[in-house]
Protein backbone atom coordinates (compact mmCIF):
# COMPACT_ATOMS: atom_id res chain seq x y z
CA UNK A 1 0.00 0.00 0.00
CA UNK A 2 1.11 3.54 -0.53
CA UNK A 3 -0.33 5.16 2.44
CA UNK A 4 -0.24 3.86 6.05
CA UNK A 5 -3.50 6.04 7.65
CA UNK A 6 -2.16 9.36 6.32
CA UNK A 7 -5.38 11.91 6.08
CA UNK A 8 -6.77 13.46 3.00
CA UNK A 9 -9.20 16.03 2.53
CA UNK A 10 -10.71 15.77 -0.77
CA UNK A 11 -12.99 18.33 -2.03
CA UNK A 12 -16.04 17.57 -4.38
CA UNK A 13 -15.61 14.13 -3.17
CA UNK A 14 -19.22 12.88 -3.27
CA UNK A 15 -19.65 11.90 -7.15
CA UNK A 16 -17.58 11.44 -10.13
CA UNK A 17 -13.70 12.02 -10.22
CA UNK A 18 -13.41 13.06 -6.42
CA UNK A 19 -15.48 9.94 -5.53
CA UNK A 20 -12.81 8.07 -7.37
CA UNK A 21 -10.18 9.62 -5.58
CA UNK A 22 -11.51 8.87 -2.69
CA UNK A 23 -12.02 4.69 -3.04
CA UNK A 24 -8.42 4.94 -4.50
CA UNK A 25 -6.62 6.60 -1.41
CA UNK A 26 -9.13 4.29 1.06
CA UNK A 27 -7.94 1.56 -1.27
CA UNK A 28 -4.23 2.47 -0.75
CA UNK A 29 -4.16 2.56 2.94
CA UNK A 30 -5.22 5.94 3.94
CA UNK A 31 -8.34 8.23 5.60
CA UNK A 32 -10.48 10.16 3.41
CA UNK A 33 -12.56 13.43 4.33
CA UNK A 34 -14.77 13.55 1.98
CA UNK A 35 -15.94 17.50 1.21
CA UNK A 36 -19.32 18.26 -0.45
CA UNK A 37 -22.33 19.94 -0.23
CA UNK A 38 -24.53 17.02 -1.16
CA UNK A 39 -25.21 15.81 1.95
CA UNK A 40 -27.46 12.69 0.80
CA UNK A 41 -24.28 11.33 -1.05
CA UNK A 42 -21.12 12.51 0.65
CA UNK A 43 -22.93 10.25 3.69
CA UNK A 44 -24.01 7.32 1.97
CA UNK A 45 -19.80 7.20 0.45
CA UNK A 46 -18.80 7.73 3.76
CA UNK A 47 -20.84 4.68 5.18
CA UNK A 48 -19.44 2.78 1.59
CA UNK A 49 -15.73 3.59 2.27
CA UNK A 50 -15.85 3.06 6.19
CA UNK A 51 -17.07 0.04 6.88
CA UNK A 52 -16.32 -1.48 9.74
CA UNK A 53 -13.74 1.16 10.30
CA UNK A 54 -13.45 5.21 10.76
CA UNK A 55 -11.78 5.02 7.61
CA UNK A 56 -13.96 8.15 5.80
CA UNK A 57 -16.02 10.84 6.58
CA UNK A 58 -18.06 13.23 5.24
CA UNK A 59 -17.98 17.13 6.32
CA UNK A 60 -20.18 19.21 4.72
CA UNK A 61 -18.46 22.10 3.38
CA UNK A 62 -19.20 25.19 0.81
CA UNK A 63 -16.01 25.70 -0.53
CA UNK A 64 -16.91 29.26 -1.63
CA UNK A 65 -17.04 30.20 1.31
CA UNK A 66 -13.52 30.52 3.17
CA UNK A 67 -15.53 30.41 6.95
CA UNK A 68 -16.60 27.24 5.81
CA UNK A 69 -13.18 25.85 4.66
CA UNK A 70 -11.74 27.04 8.10
CA UNK A 71 -14.46 25.05 10.04
CA UNK A 72 -14.48 22.09 7.98
CA UNK A 73 -10.67 21.42 7.92
CA UNK A 74 -10.48 22.27 12.12
CA UNK A 75 -13.42 19.80 12.06
CA UNK A 76 -10.80 17.09 10.14
CA UNK A 77 -8.12 17.50 12.57
CA UNK A 78 -10.07 17.00 15.63
CA UNK A 79 -11.22 14.08 14.39
CA UNK A 80 -8.71 12.38 12.35
CA UNK A 81 -5.51 14.41 14.17
CA UNK A 82 -3.99 15.65 11.49
CA UNK A 83 -4.27 17.03 7.85
CA UNK A 84 -1.65 14.94 5.41
CA UNK A 85 -2.94 15.80 2.17
CA UNK A 86 -4.95 17.88 -0.01
CA UNK A 87 -6.81 17.15 -3.63
CA UNK A 88 -8.63 20.55 -4.94
CA UNK A 89 -11.13 18.33 -7.10
CA UNK A 90 -14.35 20.79 -6.12
CA UNK A 91 -15.82 22.50 -9.41
CA UNK A 92 -18.50 23.51 -11.30
CA UNK A 93 -18.36 23.28 -15.26
CA UNK A 94 -20.75 25.46 -18.14
CA UNK A 95 -20.84 25.99 -21.96
CA UNK A 96 -22.40 29.21 -21.77
CA UNK A 97 -21.44 31.19 -24.62
CA UNK A 98 -18.60 34.36 -24.80
CA UNK A 99 -22.00 36.41 -25.07
CA UNK A 100 -24.60 35.34 -22.45
CA UNK A 101 -21.86 34.90 -19.95
CA UNK A 102 -23.19 37.16 -16.76
CA UNK A 103 -20.85 38.29 -13.62
CA UNK A 104 -23.10 36.27 -11.34
CA UNK A 105 -22.04 33.08 -13.07
CA UNK A 106 -18.39 34.20 -13.72
CA UNK A 107 -18.01 34.85 -10.04
CA UNK A 108 -19.88 31.88 -8.97
CA UNK A 109 -17.17 30.07 -11.27
CA UNK A 110 -14.23 32.08 -9.59
CA UNK A 111 -15.12 31.02 -6.24
CA UNK A 112 -15.85 27.35 -6.58
CA UNK A 113 -13.09 26.44 -9.05
CA UNK A 114 -10.35 28.56 -8.25
CA UNK A 115 -10.66 30.86 -4.60
CA UNK A 116 -11.33 27.24 -3.40
CA UNK A 117 -7.87 25.99 -4.24
CA UNK A 118 -5.95 28.74 -2.81
CA UNK A 119 -7.90 28.81 0.45
CA UNK A 120 -8.16 25.40 1.23
CA UNK A 121 -4.40 24.95 0.62
CA UNK A 122 -3.94 28.61 2.87
CA UNK A 123 -5.67 26.32 5.33
CA UNK A 124 -4.43 23.31 5.26
CA UNK A 125 -0.69 25.02 5.42
CA UNK A 126 -0.50 25.00 9.31
CA UNK A 127 -0.72 21.27 9.09
CA UNK A 128 1.48 20.44 6.96
CA UNK A 129 4.11 22.54 8.69
CA UNK A 130 3.50 21.06 12.11
CA UNK A 131 4.09 17.45 10.25
CA UNK A 132 7.07 18.89 8.48
CA UNK A 133 5.66 17.88 4.87
CA UNK A 134 2.72 17.59 3.24
CA UNK A 135 1.33 17.04 -0.43
CA UNK A 136 -1.42 19.05 -2.66
CA UNK A 137 -2.80 17.94 -5.78
CA UNK A 138 -4.97 20.10 -7.84
CA UNK A 139 -7.39 18.97 -10.39
CA UNK A 140 -7.41 21.46 -13.64
CA UNK A 141 -8.37 20.75 -16.72
CA UNK A 142 -7.27 20.19 -20.71
CA UNK A 143 -9.28 23.82 -20.91
CA UNK A 144 -6.48 25.72 -19.01
CA UNK A 145 -4.08 24.34 -21.84
CA UNK A 146 -5.82 25.12 -24.77
CA UNK A 147 -8.62 27.41 -23.95
CA UNK A 148 -11.35 24.75 -24.17
CA UNK A 149 -13.44 23.26 -27.02
CA UNK A 150 -17.26 23.09 -25.78
CA UNK A 151 -16.93 24.65 -22.19
CA UNK A 152 -17.32 28.27 -21.19
CA UNK A 153 -14.50 30.97 -21.02
CA UNK A 154 -15.35 31.02 -17.58
CA UNK A 155 -14.20 27.26 -16.91
CA UNK A 156 -10.97 27.70 -18.71
CA UNK A 157 -10.55 30.58 -16.79
CA UNK A 158 -10.26 28.98 -13.94
CA UNK A 159 -8.76 25.70 -14.75
CA UNK A 160 -5.58 28.25 -16.50
CA UNK A 161 -5.82 29.58 -12.77
CA UNK A 162 -5.17 26.84 -11.18
CA UNK A 163 -2.02 26.00 -13.08
CA UNK A 164 -0.54 29.66 -12.13
CA UNK A 165 -1.70 28.39 -8.27
CA UNK A 166 0.00 25.27 -8.84
CA UNK A 167 3.76 26.74 -9.75
CA UNK A 168 3.33 29.34 -7.39
CA UNK A 169 2.42 27.05 -4.16
CA UNK A 170 5.12 25.28 -5.32
CA UNK A 171 7.76 26.74 -5.21
CA UNK A 172 6.78 28.84 -1.94
CA UNK A 173 5.86 25.78 -0.24
CA UNK A 174 8.93 23.41 -1.50
CA UNK A 175 10.71 24.90 1.82
CA UNK A 176 8.47 22.96 4.05
CA UNK A 177 8.76 19.80 2.25
CA UNK A 178 5.36 20.52 0.67
CA UNK A 179 4.71 19.15 -2.94
CA UNK A 180 2.22 21.09 -5.05
CA UNK A 181 1.26 18.96 -8.30
CA UNK A 182 -1.85 19.53 -10.66
CA UNK A 183 -3.66 17.15 -12.62
CA UNK A 184 -5.03 18.20 -15.93
CA UNK A 185 -7.69 15.64 -17.52
CA UNK A 186 -9.21 15.35 -20.97
CA UNK A 187 -13.16 15.29 -21.13
CA UNK A 188 -14.27 12.36 -18.49
CA UNK A 189 -17.30 10.40 -18.34
CA UNK A 190 -18.69 12.05 -14.83
CA UNK A 191 -22.55 13.58 -14.07
CA UNK A 192 -20.68 17.00 -14.87
CA UNK A 193 -20.69 16.39 -19.10
CA UNK A 194 -24.99 17.00 -18.75
CA UNK A 195 -23.88 20.46 -19.71
CA UNK A 196 -23.36 19.42 -22.62
CA UNK A 197 -25.77 17.85 -25.62
CA UNK A 198 -25.16 13.80 -26.65
CA UNK A 199 -24.17 14.98 -30.51
CA UNK A 200 -21.14 17.41 -28.54
CA UNK A 201 -20.34 14.29 -26.12
CA UNK A 202 -20.03 12.03 -28.85
CA UNK A 203 -17.97 14.82 -30.95
CA UNK A 204 -15.71 14.81 -27.77
CA UNK A 205 -15.26 11.14 -27.90
CA UNK A 206 -14.55 10.66 -31.54
CA UNK A 207 -12.18 13.70 -31.11
CA UNK A 208 -10.22 11.58 -28.96
CA UNK A 209 -6.68 9.42 -30.21
CA UNK A 210 -6.99 6.78 -28.41
CA UNK A 211 -11.00 6.89 -28.95
CA UNK A 212 -12.61 6.75 -25.27
CA UNK A 213 -13.56 9.43 -22.86
CA UNK A 214 -11.25 9.67 -19.71
CA UNK A 215 -12.97 7.67 -16.98
CA UNK A 216 -12.45 9.00 -12.70
CA UNK A 217 -10.42 6.02 -12.05
CA UNK A 218 -7.64 6.94 -14.69
CA UNK A 219 -7.75 10.55 -12.93
CA UNK A 220 -7.54 8.92 -9.07
CA UNK A 221 -4.63 6.51 -9.83
CA UNK A 222 -2.83 9.34 -11.26
CA UNK A 223 -3.98 11.56 -8.45
CA UNK A 224 -2.98 9.14 -5.88
CA UNK A 225 0.22 8.39 -7.06
CA UNK A 226 1.34 11.93 -6.97
CA UNK A 227 0.22 11.67 -3.13
CA UNK A 228 2.41 9.06 -2.40
CA UNK A 229 6.49 8.77 -1.22
CA UNK A 230 6.94 7.20 -4.51
CA UNK A 231 6.35 11.15 -6.29
CA UNK A 232 8.83 12.18 -3.61
CA UNK A 233 11.33 14.53 -6.18
CA UNK A 234 7.97 15.99 -7.99
CA UNK A 235 6.63 19.05 -7.48
CA UNK A 236 5.65 21.87 -9.95
CA UNK A 237 4.39 19.13 -12.26
CA UNK A 238 1.26 19.78 -14.55
CA UNK A 239 0.27 16.23 -15.69
CA UNK A 240 -1.70 15.99 -18.62
CA UNK A 241 -4.05 13.18 -18.53
CA UNK A 242 -6.19 13.16 -21.97
CA UNK A 243 -5.95 10.30 -24.47
CA UNK A 244 -3.61 12.48 -26.03
CA UNK A 245 -5.81 15.11 -26.88
CA UNK A 246 -2.88 17.50 -25.92
CA UNK A 247 0.81 16.97 -26.26
CA UNK A 248 3.80 18.87 -25.76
Amino acid sequence: MLFNGEVAIITGAAQGIGQAIANEFINEGARVAIFDINDKKGKALEDTLSTNSEKAKYFHCDVSKVSEIETAVDLVAKTFGTVNILVNNAGILHSTKLEDITEEEWDRMMAINLKSVFFMSQKVLPFFKENGTGRIVNISSLAGRMGGYANGLGYSATKAGIIGLTYGLARRLAGFNVNVNAVAPGTTETDILKAFTPEKIQELRESVPIKRLGKPEDIANLVVFLASFKANFITGAVVDINGGMFTG
